[in-house]
């Protein structure tokens, strides 16, 4: 589907929205490697993206920083529609 962001060594890639789900899940790559290193997505029961990791992958301390900026970014974006949606409900009352 295409990037939509990166950073000094990852790049974040919104995947295709599988049938029956509402949230998008993301590609997480090193871009200096070409290598997926995991998938972030969303965790109904905790309510929050969480991200995945493959196997037997090595992470620095800045990579992780990254990867939660990015989820932080996402997070943000979920609760604005969400507010979004209990306005228009508000006023449909």
């Amino acid at each position: 589907m295409g990037s939509v962001g990166s950073s000094n060594h990852l790049e974040f890639e919104k995947l295709p929205l599988e049938k029956g789900k509402k949230l998008h899940k993301y590609g997480v790559m090193n871009h200096s490697l070409y290598q997926s290193i995991g998938i972030i997505h969303w965790r109904g029961g905790w309510r929050q993206y969480v991200f995945q990791a493959f196997p037997k992958i090595d992470m620095s301390r800045g990579c992780h920083k990254q990867i939660d900026e990015f989820i932080d970014k996402l997070m943000k974006e979920w609760k604005e529609s969400q507010n979004k949606k209990r306005t228009l409900n508000n006023r449909k009352r």
